[in-house]
């Protein structure tokens, strides 16, 4: 805090005054500036301390959706082969052979941590930062979202399915049920579709940030 203190003793002409004031003027001048400069000493080694969890954080993240890659593909050709059994039953529903066909309708989603963003956001240390992680974070929220929509196809086949006794030997699925289905089905086709478009974006987004470049534009993702 700066302080001003009062005059110890009575000044004598303009001369002496004007002196006083531009030494009061300089005095101020170097403390403002003496204390500006720990200021942002604390806030850049605020700003590194931020830095570097949020690093470790990306790297981390980067790993669990590098990992998850296998899984996400095996989920959509599960969907596709689903799609195939139904149809199969809708063009001949009274065939035993197409009766017993491989059914597999599940859900599941990506934990990805924010907690070094989140402190980073509390700590006021992204006014000090780069904008690069944010895009990185906007993009998880924008996976979490997607996670949404397929889990939302598979409750709902989940219901239609709830009626047969799936642990019997030979359970005889409706045409009308079976179009049912493999309507679900196709929307978490196509969600899982786009998701995989935003999960791209996230590999490439935390990559790009771990390793020091930009990151590709025009992302795709794939709706195999």
């Amino acid at each position: 805090m700066l302080e001003v203190h009062p005059l110890h003793k009575r000044l004598h002409g303009a001369g002496e005054f004007f002196l006083h004031l531009v030494a009061i003027t300089i005095g101020l001048l170097i403390a403002t500036q003496i204390e500006s400069c720990v200021e942002w000493r604390a806030h850049r080694h605020i700003a590194a301390e931020a830095r570097e969890a949020l690093h470790k954080e990306i790297a981390s993240n980067l790993k669990t959706l590098r990992d998850a890659e296998p899984g996400l593909k095996q989920w959509k050709a599960q969907v596709s082969d689903g799609i195939a059994v139904m149809l199969r039953i809708i063009d001949h529903p009274d065939d035993p052979a197409a009766q017993h066909g491989s059914l597999s309708v599940g859900c599941s989603g990506l934990t990805l941590d924010n907690t070094a963003w989140k402190t980073a956001q509390s700590t006021g240390a992204l006014d000090y930062m780069p904008y690069e992680e944010a895009s990185a974070y906007q993009a998880q929220e924008r996976l979490g979202a997607a996670e949404n929509l397929p889990c939302a196809d598979a409750a709902a086949a989940f219901g239609i399915l709830s009626q047969y006794h799936l642990d019997a030997k030979a359970p005889k699925f409706s045409r009308e049920d079976a179009t049912a289905i493999a309507n679900k089905l196709g929307e978490m086709k196509f969600h899982l579709g786009f998701g995989s478009a935003i999960f791209d974006e996230n590999i490439e987004l935390n990559a790009a940030f771990v390793e020091g470049r930009k990151p590709r534009e025009n992302l795709g993702g794939s709706f195999d």
